[in-house]
């Protein structure tokens, strides 16, 4: 690291070491990237309000790596969705010196629609006391009256499901148990922090979309969007899902990225062939173990 020069009051010259650049300078300083990542739907100005206010409002986020960071902050943009807002589109979550962008329910939907593929897209949560029926086969459908009891939201979530009616071809929809849900939130990182700590009906709801996104027509964003999330799923470096101009940037800017893990992601048990993601392993494992 350079060398800053400074002067004393009877101009005696000074060698000190250059500070190193917080998280708020080197966001600035890449403000220009950050604008040309944006869609033209999404103001500059306020990306740029919104990111600083996440890191003002979770202290924590001053605390990771500037490469996750910035990172994160550059394929929100790519992305065109608001992080840490009401509305829900992604979020900023700091776990172990990293951050995590995690997309919520409402920006996938917003990723769908914007496709052109997708003429709707909606998802429900089902609760005890409703009817609910699903009938696959040739002729799939789902009926689902939600109960008029007044207390029907505090009752339990027994499914999830999301439907999304395609601009070509006969509405698709996937259906998952309580269950199943707790399956893909226990692979994740974050499963006690951030959304799932403070939005977990949100989060139940984007887990439905985004097995739906298995079975839509994926424009570009919508595989990104995918590729980024199912990083969080085997606990991959979250930076090697992003697109290859984010780690461009982050070089041209002098951040130090790390080279991609290419870690197995999943364990075969040589004598009874259970196949477990390398990430669900590591989480088994009980501190002090080899």
């Amino acid at each position: 690291m350079g060398a800053a020069i400074q002067t004393t009051g009877n101009g005696q010259v000074v060698r000190g070491e250059k500070k190193p650049l917080t998280l708020q300078q080197q966001l600035i300083g890449m403000g220009p990237q950050i604008a040309k990542a944006l869609p033209k739907h999404v103001s500059p100005d306020r990306m740029a309000r919104i990111v600083m206010t996440a890191l003002r409002n979770t202290p924590a986020l001053g605390l990771c790596s500037p490469e996750s960071f910035l990172g994160a902050v550059l394929s929100a943009a790519q992305l065109g969705l608001e992080v840490n807002t009401p509305l829900g589109h992604a979020y900023l979550v700091p776990y172990k010196q990293e951050c995590q962008l995690i997309l919520g329910y409402q920006g996938m939907m917003d990723l769908a629609r914007r496709s052109g593929a997708v003429k709707s897209i909606y998802a429900h949560l089902v609760r005890k006391g409703d009817t609910f029926k699903v009938r696959l086969g040739l002729s799939q459908d789902i009926e689902h009256i939600p109960s008029e009891d007044v207390d029907r939201e505090t009752q339990p979530i027994t499914h999830v499901y999301a439907v999304a009616k395609l601009a070509e071809g006969d509405p698709v929809f996937v259906v998952l148990t309580k269950a199943q849900v707790e399956k893909y939130k226990n692979r994740s990182a974050s499963k006690n922090s951030g959304p799932w700590k403070s939005d977990e009906e949100a989060m139940i709801l984007k887990t439905a979309v985004r097995r739906l996104f298995t079975w839509l027509p994926k424009s570009a964003e919508m595989a990104r969007a995918a590729a980024v999330d199912e990083a969080l799923e085997t606990s991959s470096r979250q930076s090697s899902a992003f697109d290859p101009t984010v780690r461009d940037v982050l070089e041209a800017e002098g951040v130090e990225v790390a080279q991609a893990s290419h870690a197995p992601t999943e364990h075969v048990d040589e004598e009874t062939g259970e196949v477990t993601p390398a990430a669900e392993r590591t989480r088994q494992r009980e501190p002090g173990e080899d």
